[in-house]
């Protein structure tokens, strides 16, 4: 049992059994993680108003109940407690934060920046930034061509010519199906290799790709959206679009380390305040219906992205502001320096591409 874990768990419980129950429950629950898996989670961790389970949502509600159903497996007495799940809930986001990147990005994403700060007994926020951070990097680190030469193997077979009667064909099928099946498992650890090494080349040059697309985007100071230079972009419109199409550019999630130096290189600025509200105002109306068609924004994990689709369903400004903020449970008037709503809607982007 992780250290942590048992730390962070005796804010519910000093049981040790109890704390094991619950650790071996945590691999059930986060074994086939999906989108829906992380929104259940985010919305535990963060005790936020959305129901967990969902409204009239499917996917929320199994998941839900295939949370609980875990730590039920793992200990017959488990009966679901808020504060437990809470913490539980934080715990698997953590366990989940070292190889998928959707984990981090909802954390993150939910937080608006310390807008929404969770009661939990670690700081989840941070530790989902750090794993940004982390796998990002470990995802673009140059393969080492000399780790991706795969050589053949010997068929370790030996024939057993105990049985075989030369004048009889049907006792050689015994020795030449042992000799077959040799080869053959030879020949397949061969092409598992071969194709392994494909695979981390192939991803190195996609990532080298979107890299290169990027580059391209920011020197050529040019909206494509919107085919404007990124000057003529207003300033309010300019944080949505140009992480937008950045966040179209991007292969590999959770994107490259530098995307808040390449934003910020686009004229993107640390200071001052702009809200949600007229981000997502400023923006064109079949921009906005675009960016959101074919997409399931959430309330808590992409509330920028939400705030788009409620506009749309509105029609306009002015009749979807305060319907956004009552069900996201943000400030009507929440606002973040433009880089950094920027930043957020590039990563919510990529929670709902790669979902």
């Amino acid at each position: 049992m992780d250290p942590d874990f048992a730390r962070w768990y005796r804010e519910v419980s000093m049981e040790d059994s109890k704390a094991q129950a619950r650790w071996v429950g945590l691999d059930l629950a986060i074994k086939s993680p999906t989108g829906a898996t992380v929104e259940v989670l985010t919305r535990l961790a963060f005790d936020t108003k959305a129901s967990a389970g969902g409204y009239k949502e499917p996917a929320l509600a199994e998941k839900l109940d295939a949370f609980h159903a875990a730590f039920k497996a793992a200990d017959d007495d488990y009966e679901p407690e808020k504060r437990e799940s809470q913490v539980l809930a934080a715990c698997a986001l953590i366990r989940l934060f070292r190889y998928y990147s959707l984990a981090q990005l909802a954390v993150t994403a939910a937080s608006f920046d310390g807008a929404r700060t969770p009661a939990l007994p670690m700081d989840l926020v941070n530790l989902a930034e750090q794993a940004i951070g982390s796998l990002s990097t470990s995802r673009r680190v140059r393969p080492d061509v000399s780790n991706l030469e795969v050589s053949l193997r010997d068929v370790a077979y030996e024939p057993d010519f105990a049985g075989v009667q030369p004048g009889d064909p049907q006792t050689w099928k015994p020795l030449f199906a042992g000799m077959n099946a040799a080869v053959n498992g030879s020949l397949s650890a061969a092409a598992a290799g071969v194709n392994a090494s494909v695979e981390k080349m192939g991803a190195y040059m996609r990532v080298v790709d979107e890299e290169l697309q990027m580059l391209w985007w920011l020197l050529g100071e040019r909206s494509l959206d919107l085919d404007l230079p990124f000057d003529k972009v207003e300033s309010a419109v300019q944080p949505l679009v140009f992480a937008l199409e950045l966040a179209e550019r991007t292969v590999s999630s959770p994107g490259p380390v530098a995307i808040s130096a390449l934003l910020a290189r686009s004229g993107l600025k640390s200071r001052g305040k702009l809200t949600v509200v007229s981000a997502v105002n400023a923006v064109p109306a079949d921009w906005a219906a675009t960016t959101v068609g074919r997409l399931t924004a959430s309330p808590v994990t992409t509330p920028i992205h939400f705030a788009l689709d409620k506009r749309v369903e509105a029609g306009g400004p002015g009749a979807w502001e305060a319907h956004w903020s009552a069900l996201s449970g943000l400030a009507a008037d929440a606002s973040l320096s433009p880089l950094r709503l920027a930043e957020l809607f590039y990563r919510e982007h990529l929670l709902l591409r790669f979902e």
